[in-house]
């Protein structure tokens, strides 16, 4: 008999190991076990050819009979042939001893149980402080529901794969215990089955007699007799990473996996769920779908990614929050949530803030500092630590930064991966790089990638510095202008190049911030960001001397102006004024500051904030404000008079009606810089509360000759809110033709990239889109464009209010849209009461501008 039949083949090595006295083998075994055979039959079986015999390295090709025949004379037979024949007459049929459905589930329970044991206990988060997943349960549902055998759940590492999946198969078991199910949940995770796999053992034959089966006993013939009771049984394989084993290991481990797949899709009872991280479907796709469709996959996006596990929504970060610590009132701003979104970086979080768990006090360096500690203890502290650094340097030096391109393909480094070969296999492990194979027949292509984007920036900041001997000074900021132009990662790369900056003692150097090529959403990230450091870094216990005596001196007049702009207004830019007043600033500069936060109280409205900051300004001594060509004092009180009182002040509109009859022509009152931006810009603002657009574009006009000239086209935000006002001045004027015309300029602008105008610049441009419309009586879009704005202007209730009056008082949309009408109505009058005003004192006539 020449014929191999597996089930004898097996038996065959079992035989083996007991004439080998050996209860279980490892690889080490094999060298005694071929000693053995050659001692006993005087002919010789390699150890590697054992190896291959009993699973431990990878093969091709059935074993020869040259070597089954050996095998079954070291076991006293005469042959192979023998062997078998001997087992054809011992294979007496046994009675039906079976164990019964209910022991079967009883088995399958036990081995979940265990596992899901274990799995609870390696949760970075406390398990019962966990959360069930949506997700889970949707793509479970379909996958249910459709004509299915297998399915996996693939993400990247720390997406929170494998406590989903414990939830809901706790779920399952809950119903099962309910009587409202019947099914049989068979979980592992792939350590336990690679150990079994280890040993020698067919997987299905060991999953067999782990539910209480003999080798020979047919599963599906238990299931086709008691199917009557319903449910399925669902093999669930937590973790099967390539990863983890040796590539010829996982590849027969996955073999075998398949091998149970290709058995039972016929059966419509029996379910596979895999989990894996995408890197390992997108490298063994092609052999585990093989093109057959009952495989569900559930991808969300695009399937190229891999990926069928969403990140966090608000939602369940709220509830997470609650389920950690439940006396937690506050929650973080949205803006920051978003850092929170990632599952890996919440459980980071929470371990360096167990004691006294809140997102409360979240700014946007933490998720920095997440990534640090988290670099820190897996690569710095780590195995093989100078080995993947120079690794990573390695990696980052091959890709083509300029071009956008961060995919390394492994023939260009191949020779750097032999040189780290640990520290390669270990970034992979810890899930910070990872290897994709996408190669097509006619293409080879296996590349290296980051993880996420937050490790790829945070390793080209460091290379960078590394590159420019760890100094931050204007060969960098060249550099990250000159690679990283249009760049999404340009911000967070400079971001991490200030972190190393202040943590080195080069915040002298923060200067050369005023030279780094951002667009308008850029600084004013980049400004949010180094107030919360600052801030952060002030407060410190341990903070340096050098740092100490950083803020006792003046901040520079260049970092200064940096910090200047109304298109960065917004509850985060507040905070990161306050922080500059923490420096020994000047007179004037803390005068300027105290106007800007003021400024920032009259968008949102907030006259307790503004009366806060008039009275700072007001404590100032009077001969501080003639270095002022615009007096900000009587700016900011005409302010509030009007907005408190209803009272219009004249001695601001007396001073900005003989700055525009007589320009100062001396000194530097007309000295272009941020400052005076914002200072001649809010005599503009006030201006308007004259109800005499004509005088206002007096007034820009003067501007534009003796200051400065505005341009549609240039990246200039000082230019833009003046267009701003000028725009509103021809909407009260009916000048339709200049109010189209600066807004099809802008239009064409924001067409170009919206996301290179700030949340404030936005709500202006559709507020102008608004105002716009209504001039040229085109109302199809402004029920959109209202509720458009009111998404954007967030805490800007001004600009709100304004808007709102302006629908208000245009009679065609009361008739078009009645609806509409009222519900505007209902919402200003919701805005006035919120914000303390008084209707009948003023804005009953046609506005007078939209801020």
């Amino acid at each position: 008999m020449t014929t191999l039949l597996p089930q004898y083949y097996e038996i065959l090595k079992t035989t083996v190991l007991a004439a080998a006295n050996l209860a279980t083998v490892t690889p080490c075994d094999c060298k005694a076990i071929s000693a053995k055979i050659f001692n006993k039959t005087k002919q010789s079986i390699s150890e590697t050819t054992l190896k291959r015999v009993y699973g431990f390295a990878y093969s091709k090709f059935k074993p020869s009979l040259f070597t089954i025949d050996v095998m079954a004379k070291y076991c006293g037979y005469q042959n192979w042939e023998d062997f078998c024949l001997e087992q054809d007459q011992n294979a007496v049929k046994p009675q039906d001893t079976s164990p019964s459905w209910e022991t079967l589930k009883l088995n399958a329970d036990k081995i979940t149980s265990f596992t899901l044991q274990v799995l609870r206990n390696k949760s970075g988060i406390p398990y019962n402080q966990t959360i069930k997943r949506q997700f889970i349960d949707e793509h479970f549902n379909e996958f249910l529901s459709g004509d299915y055998t297998a399915t996996i759940i693939a993400a990247p590492a720390g997406y929170g794969k494998t406590i989903a999946l414990c939830r809901w198969i706790e779920e399952r078991l809950l119903l099962n215990a309910q009587g409202k199910t019947n099914d049989t949940i068979l979980f592992f995770s792939t350590s336990a089955l690679m150990n079994a796999f280890l040993s020698g053992r067919d997987l299905n034959h060991w999953l067999l007699a782990l539910l209480g089966y003999s080798a020979d006993s047919d599963i599906a013939a238990l299931f086709d007799k008691e199917q009557k009771k319903g449910g399925n049984f669902f093999l669930v394989i937590d973790d099967l990473d390539e990863y983890i084993y040796k590539p010829e290991q996982f590849k027969l481990l996955l073999n075998q996996l398949l091998d149970i797949f290709s058995l039972y899709q016929s059966a419509p009872w029996f379910k596979m769920i895999l989990t894996m991280r995408s890197a390992t479907w997108i490298n063994n796709k092609h052999d585990i779908t093989n093109g057959d469709n009952k495989w569900f996959k559930g991808f969300i996006g695009n399937e190229q990614w891999a990926t069928n596990v969403p990140l966090y929504n608000l939602h369940e970060i709220k509830e997470l929050c609650l389920n950690i610590n439940p006396a937690a009132k506050d929650f973080v701003a949205l803006d920051l949530a978003d850092n929170f979104n990632h599952p890996l970086y919440f459980q980071f979080y929470y371990k360096e803030h167990k004691e006294n768990f809140t997102l409360t006090d979240v700014d946007h360096v933490c998720i920095y500092e997440l990534i640090s500690t988290f670099i820190l203890n897996k690569i710095y502290l780590g195995h093989h630590s100078a080995e993947k650094v120079l690794l990573l340097k390695g990696l980052i030096e091959q890709m083509d930064i300029a071009g956008q391109v961060y995919d390394v393909p492994k023939t260009k480094v191949n020779a750097l991966i032999k040189q780290y070969y640990n520290a390669y296999n270990e970034l992979i492990s810890i899930g910070f790089i990872r290897e994709l194979n996408t190669s097509s027949d006619l293409h080879y292509r296996t590349s290296i990638q980051f993880s996420n984007s937050d490790f790829l920036e945070y390793t080209i900041a460091k290379t960078l510095l590394n590159n420019n001997n760890f100094i931050f000074d204007a060969a960098l900021i060249k550099n990250i202008n000159t690679q990283f132009a249009n760049n999404p990662h340009k911000l967070s790369v400079l971001k991490w190049c200030v972190i190393y900056a202040i943590k080195t003692g080069q915040q002298k150097s923060f200067d050369l911030l005023a030279q780094t090529q951002l667009t308008f959403t850029e600084k004013s990230n980049l400004i949010i960001f180094l107030g919360d450091l600052l801030e952060k870094e002030c407060a410190a216990a341990n903070k340096s001397e050098s740092l100490v005596l950083y803020f006792k001196q003046d901040c520079s007049k260049e970092l200064f102006n940096y910090f200047f702009g109304l298109e960065f207004i917004n509850i985060g830019y507040k905070k990161t004024l306050h922080c500059l007043l923490k420096f020994g600033l000047a007179n004037r500069k803390r005068i300027l500051i105290y106007t800007a936060l003021a400024a920032s109280a009259v968008m949102r409205m907030d006259l307790d904030d503004l009366h806060e900051n008039l009275l700072k300004l007001q404590s100032f001594p009077a001969e501080d404000y003639n270095k002022f060509s615009v007096n900000p004092l009587h700016c900011i009180d005409t302010l509030y008079s009007y907005f408190k009182h209803g009272i219009i002040k004249k001695e601001a509109f007396v001073e900005l009606t003989r700055f525009y009859f007589n320009p100062p022509c001396e000194g530097n009152y007309l000295e272009n810089n941020a400052a005076n931006d914002m200072l001649y810009l809010l005599g503009t603002y006030t201006m308007l509360l004259t109800k005499n657009p004509i005088k206002t574009l007096r007034y820009i006009n003067v501007l534009e000759r003796h200051y400065k000239k505005r341009d549609f086209g240039t990246n200039d935000s000082y230019g833009f809110f003046l267009d701003m006002a000028a725009a509103d001045c021809y909407f009260r004027l009916g000048k339709t033709d200049r109010l189209a015309e600066i807004y099809t300029a802008y239009s064409a602008l924001y067409k170009q990239d919206a996301s290179a105008f700030t949340d404030y610049m936005k709500n202006l441009f559709y507020a102008l889109r608004v105002k716009t419309n209504i001039s040229l009586h085109k109302h199809t879009h402004t029920i959109e464009d209202i509720k458009s704005h009111a998404q954007i202007a967030h805490e800007h209730k001004l600009s709100k209010i304004f808007l709102l009056l302006i629908v208000l008082n245009t009679p065609e949309i009361a008739n078009l849209y009645p609806q509409f009408y009222k519900q505007c109505h209902y919402e200003h009058t919701k805005l006035f009461r919120e914000c303390g005003l008084t209707a009948d004192l003023y804005f009953k006539a046609v506005p007078l501008y939209n801020t």
